[in-house]
C-alpha cells in the first residue's frame, strides 16, 4: 500500500478515534431493550463516519461504515459482555471496543 493512501487511512482513524464514538456507558447500555441495541450501535457508528472533519480525507468511508454496519451486531454483543462484567464496566472499555472495531475496517 502506497504511503500516501496509509497516511490518508491514519489521518481518517484519528478522526474518529478523537470523536467520542461511543458516547454510551453501561448504564446507558443496559437500560436498552433488546430490540433498541443493535439501532444504537448503527446511531454510533454513523456518528463515528459521518463527522465533518471526516470529510476533508479521501478514504472510502462508505466502505468502513459498511464494515462497520457488518459488525454491529456482534458490537452489540461485545458490549452486552463487557459491561455484564463489572470489572471491565466503563464507557472507556465500550470505546475501546468500538475503537478496535474501527481499525479493523480501515485496515
Amino acid at each position: 500500500m502506497p504511503l500516501r493512501s496509509i497516511a490518508r487511512l491514519v489521518s481518517l482513524a484519528l478522526i474518529l478515534f478523537a470523536t467520542p464514538a461511543a458516547a454510551i456507558g453501561c448504564q446507558e447500555w443496559k437500560r436498552l431493550g433488546p430490540g433498541q441495541k443493535e439501532p444504537a450501535v448503527y446511531d454510533l457508528i454513523e456518528t463515528a463516519v459521518s463527522g465533518s472533519r471526516g470529510r476533508q480525507y479521501q478514504v472510502n468511508r462508505g466502505a468502513i461504515e459498511r464494515c462497520l454496519r457488518r459488525n454491529a451486531r456482534n458490537i452489540a454483543y461485545e458490549f452486552d459482555d463487557i459491561c455484564a462484567d463489572s470489572r471491565r464496566a466503563s464507557m472507556q472499555a465500550l470505546n475501546k471496543l468500538f475503537k478496535n472495531y474501527i481499525w479493523t475496517c480501515v485496515g
